[in-house]
């Protein structure tokens, strides 16, 4: 079954909830970086976070950029997402060595570190994006993410993201959910929803157990109790082909371009989203470099 997303809200019109099955999604992004086990499920919470958020904050041609950098050994998470539902992402260390915590879980926050922030940049056509930050609380994602939307959004919330993991390292399952107050909730409605929360059943095992996106939303609010808005895929991000790096490398000044041919006799280029390496002959070059010139003349 493909990656679904659905947006609702609740019948008492006090929230607006998301819920994300992003499994192959995070399985083919694990695939593609080459993972550790830690890795991949930050990798995946990341992802899964950023996506969530995307399709709550933009419409449209929008897209979303987001960065995390907590100074932990995973490194950088950079993660863009756009209002259509697709997604790319990856860290600086994919194959980040296990941490595990005192209950001896794997320790999500220690490998992203909390000295840090979580920055979130939204692109708009014709205008100039819009940069929000704010401290990272814990290096756990989700709580992150819940942090910096009330925080520079304004916007009251709350993020959950959860990967789950086989034994031989592989994803096994992963999705999340996003829940906004909307104006008129009340104080006794954050109440309910605060200890529906803690007593739900773990995401994780929701996830193991097959719940789809409406199954997690309908476990915080009861059966019955949300009306869907918007069904929709979600998916990696297609990456740009050879032929649109080629393009990229006329926009280089001529000289820069002719001493990757004279120092290296060509150039590779490797795609950080997806890993994807592609090499240009001296004689590629060439060319490129007589496209340069050409173009300057004109």
């Amino acid at each position: 079954m493909a990656d679904q997303f659905i947006k609702t809200v609740t019948k008492n019109k006090f929230f607006r909830a998301y819920a994300l099955d992003g499994t192959q999604l995070v399985r083919a992004a694990a695939l593609t970086h080459d993972t550790s086990r830690l890795g991949a499920i930050v990798l995946g919470r990341g992802m899964l976070a950023t996506t969530l958020t995307a399709q709550s904050v933009l419409k449209g041609e929008e897209r979303l950029a987001i960065q995390i950098n907590g100074r932990g050994p995973i490194g950088n998470i950079v993660v863009e997402a756009d209002a259509k539902g697709s997604v790319r992402g990856y860290v600086t260390n994919p194959q980040v060595a296990s941490i595990v915590d005192d209950k001896g879980q794997l320790d999500v926050a220690q490998a992203v570190g909390s000295n840090g922030f979580l920055q979130i940049t939204k692109f708009a056509p014709y205008s100039d994006p819009y940069i929000g930050q704010s401290q990272l609380v814990s290096g756990e994602i989700g709580d992150d993410f819940t942090y910096y939307l009330a925080q520079s959004e304004q916007i009251p919330s709350v993020v959950g993201v959860s990967v789950y993991m086989n034994a031989d390292n592989t994803v096994e399952a992963a999705g999340g959910f996003l829940i906004q107050a909307l104006p008129d909730a009340t104080d006794e409605a954050l109440d309910t929803l605060e200890k529906a929360l803690k007593q739900m059943k773990p995401l994780a095992d929701m996830l193991v157990d097959s719940y789809t996106p409406l199954d997690i939303l309908e476990e915080i609010f009861g059966k019955g109790e949300v009306e869907i808005l918007q069904v929709a895929g979600v998916g990696l991000a297609a990456e740009p082909s050879k032929a649109a790096y080629r393009d990229m490398l006329t926009t280089l000044p001529a000289e820069e371009v002719q001493a990757m041919i004279d120092e290296d006799g060509g150039a590779e280029v490797v795609g950080k989203f997806s890993g994807k390496r592609y090499f240009f002959t001296a004689e590629e070059l060439s060319r490129i470099v007589a496209e340069i010139k050409k173009n300057n003349q004109d």
